[in-house]
Parts: structure tokens; sequence; C-alpha cells
């Protein structure tokens, strides 16, 4: 089952359009947020801080993964704007109640949680294994991790099991973190819920990507080391290819100069 970039746009569209909604029910004072969001991200450095010293920490245990692909940029044949990770599917189903026992997954940078989704419907799909078109539910997190040009850079990961659980309340044992919750790198800021049935399990995935918010710009998360890239870029098989050419170990690739967060120029990998 392959996922159209609509899917994902729309789902990180929601995050683009509301990311200072707070979570229901929730008594924000919204000079007070504001002003403590404006607090935090001045203590937050330029996003080309990353461009000389990437971090070390991604956003999963490369062991857990089993296949992805980088940030497809608008010059690439297939564009995609995120990349994903598949996790390896475990030899015995896990039971949701044993949230420890899923994939941890990690904050990349030093930041803060700027936005929360515990159950954000996605545009309905076929789904081969039932026979029919289905809205699967994901759940994800947004850290504020660095600025551009005064405006925040987010980091997204939608998190995205491929399933539909029937229960808004499903996702939030595994989301660690809260709105608003500062976070250092290395964080456990949520586990990956894997289906316990092989057919759904197989196609779960995080899809991430960077976010300048000052011109809603998604932007490729071009921020890890080269280790990390030839680490994820051994797991690729098939995902890796763009058409019928294998793509080089990167996080972005082909990107437009608005898809590099450094802002220098357009890439061919980044």
């Amino acid at each position: 089952m392959k996922i159209g970039l609509s899917v994902h746009r729309l789902s990180v569209l929601g995050f683009v359009l509301f990311w200072t909604t707070a979570t229901v029910g929730q008594d924000i004072n919204p000079r007070k947020q504001r002003k403590q969001r404006n607090s935090q991200l001045q203590r937050l450095p330029d996003i080309s801080r990353f461009d000389r010293k990437k971090s070390g920490r991604f956003i999963v245990d490369l062991d857990v993964v089993r296949t992805g692909h980088p940030y497809k940029g608008t010059n690439a044949t297939k564009p995609h704007s995120g990349a994903h990770v598949y996790f390896r599917i475990p030899d015995k189903p896990i039971p949701a109640g044993n949230v420890r026992a899923f994939p941890a997954i990690y904050a990349v940078a030093d930041g803060y949680v700027s936005r929360i989704d515990e159950y954000f419907k996605l545009r309905p799909i076929f789904n081969r294994a039932l026979g029919k078109r289905i809205a699967n539910h994901r759940y994800g997190v947004t850290l504020t991790i660095a600025r551009k040009d005064g405006a925040a850079v987010n980091f997204h990961y939608s998190i995205e099991p491929m399933i539909d659980p029937g229960d808004p309340d499903f996702y939030k044992p595994f989301i660690l973190v809260k709105r608003g919750q500062r976070v250092k790198k290395g964080d456990v800021i949520a586990r990956m819920y894997i289906p316990p049935r092989r057919e759904f399990a197989q196609h779960t995935h995080i899809h991430f990507n960077l976010m300048d918010t000052g011109k809603r710009q998604f932007m490729a998360p071009t921020i890890f080391t080269d280790e990390i890239a030839a680490r994820f870029h051994r797991v690729w098989g098939k995902r890796g290819l763009d058409g019928t050419t294998r793509i080089p170990p990167c996080i972005g690739y082909r990107l437009s100069a608005p898809e590099n967060p450094f802002g220098t120029g357009a890439k061919k990998q980044l």
C-alpha cells in the first residue's frame, strides 16, 4: 500500500495552519502563551548551526528500521515532502498495553514541543487488506528546534501506524511529552505503535520533515551526521529509488532552494 504525497501534505498542513491550537479543554492565556513561546524561541540556535554541527541522534534507533527513504524534493522525479522510516516487524505481536516494548522515538535536538496530535484523521485511501477505503488515524509530535529569519523551524514527526483504532484515546499512552515542554536531544518523546496484523505492520512508518513556519515551507530534515545518512541509506532497498535512479546516501534529494534549510540554494543531495 503506497501513500500519496497529498495524504502527507494534508496531515502536515494541519500542523502548519493550526500549530498554535491548544489541547481541547486546556486553559491558555494567549498573551502569556505568546510570551513564553517567544522566550523559548530566542534561546534556540539559527538553523544554519545544523549545517556546521549535525545531530548525531536520529529519530529512532536504526537497528529497528526495516526500510525507508529520504526527503524527495520538488526537483525529484517523484517528489515526496518528507523522509520515511519503516519498522522491523516483531516476531510476536506486542500487546498495546506494553507501551515500553515498542520502538522509542527521540528528540533529535534540544527544543520545545510546539504541537501534539493525539488522533489525526488522514484522507481515506484504499486498504488492500480490508478491501475497502478507510481513513486511517495517526498521532504526532512537533518540536521547535531552531530559528530561521526570526521564525520557528519545526521538526515534525507524523507517526503513522496505518490503522483506524476507532478510539480517540488509543494513541495517548504512546505520546510521552506535552505541548510547551522543553526537551533535550535524546529524550524519548513517543513510542511507535506497531499493529499486531502483519499486513498493517509492514506499512507502519514515521514521516518526518522540517517546516519553516515563517514561510510555511516544507524543508528537508538534513540535520543529521553523514554517518547516520550512510547507515540509513543501507536499509532503503527499493524505496531508495527515484523512478529508476538509485538515490545516493543523503537525507534530502534533489531539493529546490526553498527546501534547503540552510539557504545555500538548490542541491542534488544534502
